[in-house]
């Protein structure tokens, strides 16, 4: 599983770079979408390990939107994020511009907006 995750991590840094996006963009939509892919093989899998994740990025002037997808199981949100676990969704709202997680019983829909920085 990391090595699925380090793949599409690599892949979408090559797209952002060759659409010209700064490396302080790119490295903070990778960790926003790291987690999200992060999340999606961790808990949307955990009883189905060969389930598929998508990911989709498109680029409309100078605002990025990335949409991550599973369709495995939904877990809600314990309540608890004092411990190690559940910082995700944080991370996630912390570096981008809007984060929106959408949890059903037919998987996870995760869409991620960056307003990237003028001038790339």
């Amino acid at each position: 599983m990391p090595r699925r995750l380090a793949a599409t991590r690599e892949r979408l840094r090559g797209w952002l770079h060759a659409r010209g996006v700064s490396e302080w963009d790119v490295e903070t939509v990778l960790i926003a979408t790291g987690e999200a892919c992060a999340n999606a093989i961790e808990h949307g899998y955990r009883f189905a390990p060969e389930g598929i994740t998508t990911l989709r990025a498109e680029l409309r002037g100078d605002r990025l939107e990335i949409e991550v997808r599973d369709q495995g199981g939904w877990r809600p949100a314990d309540g608890d994020e004092s411990g190690d676990r559940g910082r995700g969704r944080l991370i996630m709202a912390r570096v981008m511009d809007e984060a929106t997680i959408v949890g059903t019983p037919e998987g996870t829909y995760v869409r991620l907006v960056k307003r990237l920085t003028p001038g790339g």
